[in-house]
């Protein structure tokens, strides 16, 4: 009989077992984070030779943007020359994680490669890269790396899997977006599949290895994609992820939804209501995700901080961007929104982290949130009028105790039928958004 037994053990310890999926509780409680555009694009900041690109004006696509410079985009040989101009003497990664952190962000993400194919980190894989390829000479990722393993901030790396202008056997551009725009040549897939296995795969395993990332951010959209990101290739992908570092965190962008971890919405886009699994926002501060010099479409904070408590509210995260210049530092008014967020989140960021949305229905006046399997709800005012009486629909007992959460001033509430009614005080701190305790 034992020897049975043990034949049987060696059995099935020999067998193929499925790798399970990480736990998503931190990137659930953590609800808010931080997104770095940062590369060779940062330095002509949307202008190249005196004239502004077009389109979409997004200063991370510039080499490409059709119709810019010429059809065609910006030659290789010329755009490959801001490396020998890229030395961020600013670059300070202390000083951006304590921005990240004191805005009451939980995570940071940051492009490791974006489509250009330039690396922030000393890849062995390619010398395209920062440290072998400018007078920098500085390993960008390692330095943030330990900077957020310093202030106890998740660590993500964007990684361009799919679009790679550097390699010749990289994906280029989906045009034609429109009838008149230039169609660009791409690679046949035995080209593309030696850029797969060349680049792609060895240099997420230099990340998996050498960094150790929380989570995994990949970038593709539309059908366009569908040609070359397989099943299996992403196949590939995904298990030399969960081989290499189980706990690691994939998003949906990867091209697929089997076997990620959770979704990630279209650019700057906030859906009105959530999902059956944790899913998050990436937004801009402004227009283009890179730094662009001529973008001053500055959001303000009251609008990004709806953004932030919409998506809490619906059991979304919300990764806000930042494009930090040539020289590796934040524009000021980027520092004053985050500080602006932080002296918010400060306050009122306990309705924020580690919330769940509520049980009971959304009311028009504003948003939910809950804490402690609902024994505390959060109520999130919009343009709160003092003294104004608001009726919360779903709860079949008035709360024990309301508060501002801001003063702890006290907040009367009675029964009302449905659900209580409450009255604002007269006195409110903040003009565009009241944040209210419910404990029971």
């Amino acid at each position: 009989m034992k020897s049975l037994l043990v034949s049987a053990l060696g059995a099935l310890f020999a067998m193929p077992l499925a790798l399970a999926k990480p736990d998503t509780q931190w990137f659930q409680d953590a609800r808010f984070g931080m997104f770095i555009h940062f590369g060779l694009y940062s330095i002509p900041a949307g202008v190249w030779n005196g004239e502004r690109m077009t389109r979409n004006d997004y200063a991370e696509w510039i080499r490409y943007q059709q119709y810019w410079p010429k059809p065609g985009g910006i030659p290789k040989a010329e755009y490959d020359g801001l490396m020998g101009k890229f030395n961020p003497q600013g670059f300070d990664a202390d000083a951006w994680i304590r921005e990240a952190k004191n805005a009451g962000m939980k995570y940071f993400l940051i492009t490791s490669k974006h489509h250009d194919g330039f690396a922030l980190w000393d890849s062995k894989v390619s010398g395209y890269n920062v440290v072998q390829g400018t007078p920098f000479k500085r390993d960008i990722l390692a330095e943030l790396t330990a900077a957020c393993r310093k202030h106890g901030l998740k660590v993500g790396f964007y990684y361009s899997h799919w679009l790679d202008w550097e390699h010749p056997g990289g994906a280029k551009p989906p045009w034609p977006e429109l009838k008149e725009d230039p169609v660009y040549p791409q690679p046949t897939q035995e080209e593309f599949e030696g850029y797969w296995t060349g680049k792609c795969l060895p240099q997420v395993k230099e990340l998996l290895v050498n960094f150790s990332p929380d989570f995994m951010w990949f970038d593709s959209w539309g059908n366009a994609t569908n040609s070359f990101l397989s099943k299996d290739r992403l196949g590939r992908l995904i298990s030399l992820i969960r081989e290499t570092k189980p706990d690691c965190l994939i998003n949906s962008r990867i091209g697929t939804k089997d076997g990620i971890d959770y979704l990630s919405m279209g650019d700057n886009f906030f859906p009105t209501k959530g999902f059956d699994q944790p899913w998050e926002t990436s937004g801009t501060l402004n227009h283009s995700w890179g730094y662009h010099r001529l973008d001053f479409k500055w959001k303000p904070t009251p609008q990004l901080l709806r953004y932030l408590v919409d998506n809490t509210s619906r059991g979304g995260n919300y990764q806000l961007n930042v494009g930090p210049t040539d020289e590796g530092v934040f524009q000021p008014a980027a520092i004053r929104r985050l500080r602006e967020i932080g002296a918010w989140m400060s306050v009122n960021g306990e309705a924020i982290h580690g919330t769940r949305p509520a049980k009971w229905p959304e009311p028009k006046w504003g948003r939910l949130t809950s804490n402690d399997a609902d024994k505390r709800l959060n109520a999130f005012v919009y343009d709160p009028k003092p003294g104004a009486m608001l009726t919360l629909q779903g709860p079949d007992s008035p709360p024990k105790r309301a508060f501002l959460i801001e003063t702890h001033e006290y907040i009367p509430v009675t029964p009302a039928e449905g659900g209580f009614s409450f009255t604002l005080p007269a006195n409110l701190p903040d003009p565009d958004m009241a944040v209210i305790a419910f404990e029971w």
